[in-house]
């Protein structure tokens, strides 16, 4: 196999798609749950477990590291749990004080960059801190971001082509079935 198993395929085109239509938002969560996607394939498919912060981060940590110089996996594990269990990027064990994505149509461009921001700074008229912007600020491109762990997907899946594990755990992926899911539902389009 030298291409992305089409289970897997089908979730990280969600993420491409949702892109492409704006939706970061729902690109940046679907990203951040790759990880666990991944991690949980990785189990043992008669004994089911469930996601956790341990495997999570050492998926992250295996896979990728070094394609951020400011995130290790206990960073992307913080930042998943506020996105999608709060609504919001910050986390109380973050390393950074506030982080912000910025779309490809920004007039900015940063990725990955650690801004510090001093209290007392006026921006737009407007104190810093009053924006909760004082302290540490990570930038992160929104298709940089997504792409990287897409990439790192895409890279880890070729690799385990031959664990057996991974392939009886890669079927059962959710994804959009334009016919059904025989016998269940035969010629209706079904999520499953």
């Amino acid at each position: 196999m030298t291409s992305t198993p089409p289970e897997l395929d089908a979730i990280l085109a969600e993420i491409s798609k949702a892109l492409d239509a704006k939706l970061y938002y729902l690109a940046i969560a679907v990203a951040l749950s790759v990880p666990d996607i991944c991690a949980c394939l990785e189990c043992d498919p008669d004994k089911p477990i469930w996601a956790t912060k341990e495997k999570y981060v050492g998926w992250c940590e295996r896979n990728i590291l070094g394609r951020f110089k400011n995130l290790d996996g206990e960073d992307l594990y913080r930042i998943r749990g506020g996105v999608l269990h709060q609504g919001h990027f910050e986390h109380p064990k973050s390393k950074f004080d506030r982080i912000m994505f910025l779309g490809p149509d920004s007039q900015f461009k940063a990725h990955d960059v650690v801004v510090h921001v001093a209290e007392g700074v006026v921006l737009g008229g407007v104190d810093a801190k009053e924006l909760r912007l004082s302290g540490d600020l990570l930038q992160l491109d929104v298709v940089r971001f997504c792409e990287s762990i897409m990439d790192a997907a895409r890279k880890w899946v070729v690799s385990k082509e031959s664990d057996p594990y991974v392939q009886k755990n890669l079927p059962n992926l959710v994804r959009y079935r334009p016919n059904g899911l025989p016998p269940f539902s035969v010629g209706v389009p079904t999520i499953a």
